[in-house]
């Protein structure tokens, strides 16, 4: 268990969020985050469950889009979340170091728009490895495991592993 103060620091920390952000900025109870940096624009929204923590350095950028945060989840040193469309992520989800999870790309096909986006959806009890990237698109199933430095992007039915450059299911797990 944490030392308390980082508990009680927390609560402050989020009382200061919610009068920055208002209604864009739901917590809930009992977080455990140490160094996280919050960017909330352009009416984006972050709800967050309750029982949250990381270890150090988590980013959390919301442009105009949403992020859904279950609860229980756990975010290891050098993560960064950032949405301009839809993330969601279910509970109990665990993530390793210098996690990615973005939902958009640049476009750089036409002049018209300057990104391209589509939501991410990601279940309950997944696990992901150190070095992961999480692409706009991506769903990923409950009870899947992602091996380090594996690069999502696609549909992945629940109870998979997923591993490699190109985050091919590998097995699936026995349910």
């Amino acid at each position: 268990m944490k030392n308390p103060l980082i508990y009680l620091k927390n609560v402050f920390r989020f009382v200061a969020l919610k009068i920055r952000y208002g209604k864009c900025c739901d917590i809930g109870l009992i977080q455990s985050f140490e160094k996280v940096r919050f960017d909330i624009t352009n009416k984006g929204t972050v709800t967050l469950g309750s029982y949250n923590q990381n270890r150090e350095l988590l980013y959390i950028g919301v442009n105009g889009g949403k992020l859904e945060l279950g609860n229980h989840c756990f975010f290891n040193i050098n993560s960064s979340v950032t949405a301009m469309n839809e993330i969601k992520i279910g509970d109990y989800c665990k993530f390793g170091n210098n996690l990615v999870i973005v939902d958009h790309d640049h476009n750089f096909k036409n002049n018209y728009s300057e990104f391209v986006s589509s939501p991410i959806h990601i279940g309950n009890n997944v696990w992901c490895g150190a070095n992961v990237t999480i692409l706009r698109g991506t769903e990923i199933g409950d009870n899947c495991v992602i091996g380090a430095g594996t690069v999502v992007k696609g549909c992945f039915p629940a109870n998979c592993i997923i591993c490699g450059s190109k985050g091919e299911i590998i097995r699936k797990q026995r349910e």
